[in-house]
C-alpha cells in the first residue's frame, strides 16, 4: 500500500512580509516623489510636443464634421493623460480628459464643433503654464466642462 504525503513549501515571499524592518510609508513616498521629480523636465517636454501634435492636427481638422481628425487628436489627448500629475501641471490632465470626452460626444452623436476642440486645445496650451493661478485654472477648467457637457447628451 502507498501512503501520499503532502508537502507544503515555505514561501520566501510570505516569510519576507511578515519580518519586520524596510523602508517606512513616509520614507518610500519621499523617494518616489524625488524619482518623479527627475523625471519632470523630460514629461513636460513629452506633454508640450503632444500638444504641438495636437495644434497641428486642429489645423488640419476640416471644417465639416472629420470623425479621422477627431480620432487623430482624441489619439493623441489620451496619451497625455497622467503626465501632468507627473509635471506637476494637474490641470494640463483635467483639460486633456475633458477634450477627450467632448471628441467621444462628438464622435458618438455624429455632431461637430470645431471652435469647441480649438478652445481645449488653446487651454491645454494655458494650462502648461506652471506659473497660471490655480482660480485661473480652476476656472478655464469649469468652462471646458460645461464645453463638453454640452455635447454629452
Amino acid at each position: 500500500m502507498t501512503s501520499v504525503r503532502f508537502v507544503f513549501p515555505k514561501v520566501r515571499l510570505a516569510e519576507l512580509i511578515k519580518t519586520p524592518g524596510g523602508l517606512t510609508v513616509a520614507e518610500a513616498l519621499e523617494r518616489a516623489q524625488d524619482n518623479l521629480d527627475t523625471l519632470k523636465p523630460t514629461c513636460v517636454a513629452e506633454l508640450t510636443a503632444l500638444l504641438e501634435f495636437a495644434e497641428a492636427a486642429l489645423d488640419r481638422l476640416d471644417p465639416a464634421f472629420d470623425d479621422a481628425g477627431l480620432a487623430d487628436l482624441y489619439a493623441i489627448a489620451v496619451r497625455g493623460i497622467g503626465a501632468g500629475a507627473v509635471c506637476g501641471l494637474p490641470a494640463a490632465d483635467e483639460a486633456l480628459g475633458s477634450l477627450c470626452d467632448l471628441v467621444d460626444h462628438l464622435r458618438t452623436g455624429g455632431a461637430y464643433d470645431r471652435a469647441a476642440v480649438g478652445v481645449h486645445v488653446q487651454s491645454w496650451r494655458l494650462l502648461m503654464n506652471p506659473d497660471l493661478p490655480s482660480e485661473a485654472a480652476r476656472l478655464m477648467l469649469d468652462g471646458l466642462r460645461k464645453v463638453s457637457a454640452r455635447y454629452a447628451a
